[in-house]
């Protein structure tokens, strides 16, 4: 058995031993925590570093990506796909209107004082203006270089005319010499004036232009619509007609936005004021000495030059 006085020396040393362990023990602790917060700061510090140059890479790459666009830009002019234009030349009806009550009153028998004047023009000149506007620059995707465009256009032409009776005036002469108005019948065959051919249209139309960046630039109509108006009226009294335009033409870029052009249109109408004459009518009117236009045409064709502003 063990020495009682050795025993409780020893179990007075280990008693003494323990507190200066755990005081080791926590002090390691906390060297050991004390690192590892130097150690997380340097790795935040490092994060931070990373964050500021990726930072200032993308705003560095911004800037140049802005600074190419806003080059590109400057060295590259606006595309101006708009225009407002103006055109003129000739124009002319593929047939004449001859023969009708109000463009001459042909052949209106001579009893009652009036000889045969026929007013048989059928060209002279037009003018005419209006707007396209850019829909597509690769015609929705289908043909990359070739513009579709709208247009909307105004065009007046000017058929000619010549001195022949007007229908106004010698109506009320007849009337008068029906009436027995004065010593004797009135002499109608001097009652003349000029009588002009005329044509107003409104179109819309779709239109092609191809050759995009060239300075010269063809384009055409595939069809488009026309209102038409038509003076003087038809024997039936209509003046409203529709029809279809077809056209071709070629503009020439003359300065930035400014073009000159030449186009051929020709106008296919529907020929609504045609009175559609009946046999039995047509055998009358001979009957009576007198000749009818029985197939009035309102087709016509222009062909001229052109100014165009983009806007």
């Amino acid at each position: 058995m063990r020495n009682p006085l050795a025993r409780a020396i020893t179990l007075a040393l280990a008693a003494a031993a323990l507190p200066a362990t755990a005081a080791t023990d926590i002090e390691q602790l906390q060297q050991r925590l004390a690192q590892m917060e130097r150690e997380t700061a340097a790795l935040r510090a490092e994060l931070e570093l990373v964050k500021q140059s990726s930072n200032q890479a993308v705003s560095t790459a911004t800037e140049a990506k802005a600074a190419a666009s806003t080059a590109t830009a400057a060295a590259a002019p606006a595309v101006k796909g708009n225009r407002v234009f103006f055109r003129g030349g000739y124009a002319a009806l593929t047939d004449d209107r001859a023969n009708g009550a109000f463009t001459d009153m042909n052949d209106i028998p001579g009893a009652l004082g009036l000889g045969s004047v026929k007013n048989s023009n059928d060209d002279g000149w037009y003018f005419g203006a209006g707007f396209d506007f850019l829909l597509s620059r690769d015609v929705f995707g289908m043909l990359p270089g070739t513009w579709a465009l709208a247009e909307l256009g105004l065009e007046f032409r000017d058929l000619g005319g010549d001195e022949t009776h007007l229908v106004g005036p010698v109506a009320e002469c007849l009337a008068l010499n029906d009436v027995g108005v004065g010593a004797g019948p009135l002499n109608c065959t001097g009652i003349r004036g000029e009588q002009n051919l005329m044509m107003l249209t409104v179109s819309a139309a779709p239109k092609l232009k191809f050759n995009e960046g060239g300075k010269l630039r063809p384009w055409i109509i595939p069809a488009g619509l026309d209102l038409n108006v038509i003076s003087p009226p038809s024997d039936s009294t209509n003046y409203l007609d529709i029809g279809v335009q077809f056209a071709g033409g070629v503009d020439y870029e003359i300065l930035p936005g400014i073009t000159l052009g030449a186009d051929i249109r020709y106008h296919l109408s529907a020929d609504l004021t045609d009175p559609d004459y009946s046999p039995a009518s047509v055998a009358a009117a001979q009957a009576a000495g007198m000749s009818l236009n029985t197939d009035p045409s309102n087709d016509s064709w222009t062909a001229g030059v052109s100014l165009g502003i983009g806007f």
